[in-house]
């Protein structure tokens, strides 16, 4: 019986390990993928949201993302992750922009039953663990060309951030997987697909689906904007999506793995109108599904608040 209660615990703390690894994954990919209130306008008000960055305009993008983590065993988990990316305008090909993204600050904290991690690419300190392959990351940059919509026409210039990333060949591997082609097309699509690609009046609504990719596991999103009110040259917009994540299985660190998740978020955001840069907004997101680790099936619920700002450099 002791041995066998040796081995349960075993087996309990690598579950919460991986599960802790997957829902840090999961935060940093929300910040690496996000994209107010006014006097309403009148129903005969319109606007044409779309991307129209000048080449040489220059801004910072800053994500926060608070989450709250309930699950078997790791009730109360706590995970904020701070990320400012410098978006730089090279150049105009037609009605596409091409941008230059470069990581410029990542900043994490992660509260579990099994102790807290932190990280500051600013503090000069290393980061250890799981951590250690955002150093790789900071003043790293690739390029991508936009259409007017948001849509992505082409990813380049990856090379540098992937040879840069660390780690054995294996984990090398598993870390370019999420730093791929398809990878960064997907996350940067979640932050600029949400254009409508037409004019629309007050009170109108349209709707975008996207994939996010997360560790092996894709989470469906359908989008729903609205715009509220059009003051000042900038526009306010709601949105709400929906979020699935269909029962998926994957074998992660030799145990199977297999997750399952449905969620909502929705909030605000201020457009303005003239280039389509989203000046600031603020999402609340629920999340609820369930995990199986090496046969143990844990329920989970994740509550949190994205917040995005941007200013031109």
């Amino acid at each position: 019986m002791a041995i066998f209660a040796q081995h349960k615990t075993k087996n309990m703390r690598k579950t919460r390990l991986m599960f802790s690894a997957l829902v840090t994954a999961m935060a940093l990919f929300v910040a690496l993928s996000s994209c107010g209130s006014g006097k309403s306008g009148g129903s005969g008000e319109q606007a044409e949201l779309k991307l129209n960055f000048k080449p040489g305009d220059k801004y910072l993008y800053s994500t926060d993302v608070s989450q709250t983590i309930n699950t078997m065993g790791m009730s109360g988990m706590q995970q904020k992750v701070v990320m400012d990316m410098i978006y730089e305008v090279t150049a105009s090909e037609a009605e596409n922009k091409k941008l230059s993204i470069t990581y410029d600050h990542i900043q994490m904290k992660s509260t579990t039953p099994m102790g807290a991690m932190e990280y500051d690419s600013r503090s000069g300190k290393k980061g250890e663990n799981m951590l250690s392959f955002m150093d790789s990351l900071i003043g790293k940059s690739f390029s991508i060309t936009l259409a007017p919509d948001g849509s992505i026409v082409k990813v380049e210039n990856l090379g540098e951030m992937m040879s840069a990333l660390p780690g054995d060949a294996a984990t090398k591997a598993e870390l370019q997987k999420q730093f791929s082609d398809t990878a960064i097309r997907q996350m940067m699509q979640n932050s600029f697909d949400m254009y409508p690609g037409k004019p629309v009046k007050v009170g109108e609504s349209w709707h975008k689906q996207s994939k996010m990719g997360v560790s092996g596991f894709n989470i469906n999103m359908d989008n729903t904007y609205t715009l509220k009110s059009i003051t000042n040259g900038k526009a306010t917009v709601a949105v709400v999506s929906e979020m699935k994540l269909p029962a998926t299985e994957m074998n992660q660190g030799g145990m199977q793995m297999k997750m399952e998740m449905t969620g909502k978020q929705d909030g605000n955001m201020e457009v303005d109108i003239a280039t389509g840069q989203i000046i600031s907004g603020k999402t609340h997101q629920v999340i609820n599904g369930k995990i199986n680790v090496g046969g143990q099936e844990m329920p989970m619920d994740i509550a949190g608040d994205i917040i995005i700002s941007s200013k031109k450099l």
